[in-house]
């Protein structure tokens, strides 16, 4: 859902926004985003950078695409607020320990291919289209249906 979204958003020209993000270098994304995504995606390059005029709900204002496909969102501060790898597995070191550990307890043939930061906790979307809801703790909530 989240790839049809932001794919929607690229198509409309972000009217959200009235049309005002910029296209940025990497080099512009706070040290922290940057770290992160040397950190989690060494072999990775940047192949779009956008800086949006107002953040959204989440507090994201950069949205960042890699040359392997994942696309990041991060606030004014460099933190990630959603992940999508789009149908690949989001590398385990991302997660946070509980949800890494429910997935694999509980969908071991699985893998988590998106993770969103919400006011709730998080949201996390499986291979297997299976969208789960945990707490700020990361403590299961529920099925997403």
């Amino acid at each position: 859902a989240l790839a049809a979204i932001s794919l929607m958003g690229a198509a409309c020209n972000d009217d959200d926004n009235n049309g005002t993000d910029t296209i940025i270098q990497a080099t512009d994304l706070p040290q922290a985003a940057r770290t992160f995504v040397e950190t989690h995606f060494p072999g990775a390059t940047y192949t779009r950078v956008e800086k949006q005029s107002r953040a959204d709900s989440d507090g994201s204002i950069y949205d960042v695409q890699l040359s392997n496909g994942f696309e990041i969102d991060f606030t004014a501060e460099g933190a990630w607020t959603d992940i999508d790898g789009n149908h690949q597995a989001i590398p385990a070191a991302i997660l946070p320990a509980s949800i890494s550990q429910y997935v694999t307890a509980n969908y071991a043939s699985q893998s988590v291919t998106t993770i969103e930061i919400e006011r709730h906790g998080y949201d996390v979307e499986l291979s297997n289209d299976v969208d789960l809801v945990f707490n700020t703790n990361g403590q299961f909530i529920r099925i997403d249906r």
